[in-house]
């Protein structure tokens, strides 16, 4: 079974479950650019709760694919260093922080080049090809899972068992953020929890 998503910055567990879950991933090329979703807006639990993540654009481009990256601001200093202090002391950072900070680095012009490689360091993570197609058209009904809709401001309908987070203690358990905690937290093991998410 193929699922349709939307195109995601460090995209969400619930993401990532229905992208693992399936035979393949359709991304949706051909959609207009939705503000404050998870298009260019990513969650991280930091030392004083959820920390939202957005990575600012050009306004001008409409088209998903068109849209520039803004780096009028340092954005990317900001996402490193929030990640950092978010994770450091999570199990796995030490071995996963790079790749992060690698793909901050680079020079990216879409917001498209951008969650492709974000989505492409997970699929990397996994060991696992996850069988990318495009859209050649937008259509509201496509016949495969649709799951163009997962969006920040929803509570999502899947159940996530809790996993060791390193500010639990303080800020309880936050679900539903970027699968950059799962990695940072559970490792390899990202893989197991994502698959038995119902």
């Amino acid at each position: 079974m193929y699922v349709l998503l939307s195109t995601a910055y460090f995209p969400p567990i619930e993401w990532m479950a229905q992208a693992v879950q399936s035979k393949g991933v359709v991304l949706e090329a051909n959609e207009h650019f939705q503000k404050q979703t998870y298009r260019s807006r990513t969650h991280i639990a930091g030392p004083n709760g959820l920390q939202k993540l957005s990575v600012p654009v050009e306004r001008k481009n409409k088209a998903i694919k068109e849209v520039q990256i803004s780096y009028s601001e340092n954005w990317v200093k900001d996402h490193s260093k929030a990640i950092e202090s978010a994770y450091a002391n999570a199990p796995y950072f030490e071995v996963l922080y790079p790749d992060v900070k690698a793909l901050l680095c680079q020079p990216f012009e879409t917001l498209w080049e951008l969650n492709t490689a974000s989505i492409a360091l997970f699929s990397q993570w996994l060991e696992l090809e996850l069988l990318q197609e495009e859209t050649s058209e937008y259509v509201d009904n496509t016949g495969i899972k649709d799951f163009r809709d997962i969006h920040p401001k929803q509570t999502s309908e899947m159940n996530f068992p809790l996993y060791g987070q390193v500010f639990q203690h303080k800020i309880g358990f936050q679900n539903n953020l970027s699968a950059l905690d799962l990695f940072f937290n559970l490792g390899r093991s990202s893989w197991d929890y994502l698959n038995a998410l119902k």
